[in-house]
């Protein structure tokens, strides 16, 4: 009598390259989209002082997003790890669902061409760019305890 056994094909624990390739293009997308709004509106078609707004708000807000880390950064955590207290802010600063919701609310919803609508969509824009290039490089959200 033979037995015949079948060879099962194990997942890796980490996402895939091709799913980092689909996040680096989306980040190179939403980025390429961010700089072309900052250009059209501020330097080629706005004033010095908008254009130094919409750059500013740009790299602030692809910045900002890891200012999560500073809630808790008194509290004694592992390295790698992060404050229990952070979690719940980081992730939620992390989540492309709630930058896409008020990038379009804010930013699309108020009106087209009022400048503060293209200042929040700039913003918005950056903040995506923030997330997409984290999880190109392999960082998603935080578990409970802080841990990747």
């Amino acid at each position: 009598m033979t037995t015949t056994t079948t060879a099962h094909r194990t997942e890796p624990d980490t996402p895939t390259f091709s799913v980092h390739k689909r996040w680096l293009a989306l980040w190179a997308f939403v980025t390429a989209f961010a700089v072309f709004e900052v250009v059209k509106h501020g330097y080629v078609n706005g004033s010095a002082s908008y254009a130094a707004v919409l750059t500013t708000t740009a790299v602030g807000a692809f910045i900002a997003p890891d200012l999560t880390f500073v809630v808790g950064i008194r509290d004694d955590v592992p390295h790698g790890s992060m404050s229990r207290k952070a979690v719940p802010f980081y992730n939620a600063a992390h989540r492309m669902t709630v930058a896409l919701g008020l990038t379009l609310v804010i930013g699309i919803g108020l009106a087209p061409l009022n400048s503060a609508a293209v200042v929040a969509f700039v913003g918005g824009l950056s903040w995506m760019a923030h997330i997409a290039m984290d999880r190109a490089a392999g960082y998603g959200l935080r578990n409970a305890d802080g841990s990747r």
